[in-house]
């Protein structure tokens, strides 16, 4: 699955399996060691139940809710997806770069660059 990712899509597989988690309805069942579909494990009730109907907010004021998220934060998908990017090049770096603070000293693996075509440049 590693070298899949890495090959097909240019992604390292902790990037692949942070974007099905948070980006689609999929989840990884640990039991069959596969990935399911939210939707299929959870269509046993056909009907609501009365607390269930009780429970609801009006419709009115799901709308009012709706309508003051929206113009409170215009460019939240901007920013959820400056965010994911972000996140992938944190991910990307880490596989090269780590921090030891007790000796206060940066580990660069240059070797791991080289291979994935990076050059190193020490300023």
């Amino acid at each position: 699955a590693k070298i899949l990712a890495r090959e097909k899509y240019n992604l390292t597989f902790e990037q692949v399996k942070r974007r099905l988690f948070n980006g689609t309805d999929y989840y990884f069942d640990s039991a069959t060691r596969l990935y399911k579909h939210k939707a299929k494990a959870s269509d046993t009730a056909e009907f609501m139940s009365l607390e269930e109907l009780d429970n609801q907010i009006p419709a009115r004021t799901v709308k009012n809710r709706i309508n003051a998220s929206t113009e409170a934060s215009p460019n939240l998908h901007f920013d959820e997806m400056v965010k994911d990017l972000i996140k992938d090049r944190i991910m990307e770096l880490n596989k090269y770069v780590s921090i030891d603070h007790s000796s206060r000293c940066f580990i660069v693996k240059a070797n791991n660059l080289k291979i994935d075509g990076y050059n190193l440049v020490v300023i």
